[in-house]
């Protein structure tokens, strides 16, 4: 958005609605197709009344982005805050997530379609990487909690942070190309049941090393 002087009461209701119907946009005729008019036409507005609030297409994008996107990440981080049982944290983790990737069409599109036109117009990049990175954000939090409390990991902790992140992305685009698919359920569940796994009670580890240690002498 443009950096103008805090909203009125109206200005704010103006700039929600041309989100909203840039949101619709982008559900209803992917992202490709959005234009600065279309948002207008939508919302009943004038273009120039998207440029004041939002700038430049690129502008429009990043605010669609973030909106669909925090929908989704405002609701994981919220169910998963305060879990402590890392079945229950998985469980909670991707019924959230995987209910909004097979449920809200804007999100899909906006996720891939930045992506997509980040390959040939750099300007995407920032706002094509906000969902992943605040997804990683989530999962770190979630992970560095299991730490505190005294779990140990049976992988590297940056690496099962890229692990879950890069397998939700990679579950969300199968969906995308093929739907909510058996096999893709069954890839789903597998994944799930290793990550409950990943991180064990610390002194379970410890007893069992100083089994093994006694057992070899």
């Amino acid at each position: 958005m443009t950096s103008n002087p805090v909203l009125t009461r109206k200005g704010e209701r103006t700039s929600r609605r041309i989100l909203d119907a840039a949101v619709r946009c982008v559900a209803r005729d992917g992202l490709p197709a959005l234009t600065m008019q279309r948002v207008a036409d939508e919302a009943g507005v004038g273009k120039r009344a998207v440029v004041y609030y939002y700038g430049t297409r690129e502008g429009l994008l990043d605010a669609v982005i973030r909106h669909v996107g925090d929908r989704m990440l405002d609701e994981l981080q919220q169910a998963v805050g305060g879990i402590e049982d890392p079945v229950e944290i998985v469980a909670r983790g991707f019924e959230v997530v995987w209910g909004a990737i097979t449920s809200d069409r804007a999100l899909l599109a906006a996720w891939f379609g930045l992506h997509a036109e980040a390959v040939i117009n750099p300007a995407f990049s920032g706002s094509a990487g906000y969902i992943g990175d605040r997804l990683e954000g989530i999962v770190g939090d979630a992970i560095d909690a299991q730490l505190a409390r005294g779990r140990v990991l049976r992988v590297d902790r940056d690496v099962l942070r890229v692990l879950v992140v890069a397998n939700v992305q990679g579950f969300a685009a199968y969906f995308l190309e093929h739907g909510d698919v058996p096999p893709l359920r069954a890839a789903i569940t597998e994944f799930r049941h290793f990550l409950v796994t990943v991180a064990v009670p610390g002194d379970h580890r410890r007893e069992r090393r100083r089994r093994a240690h006694g057992s070899s002498g």
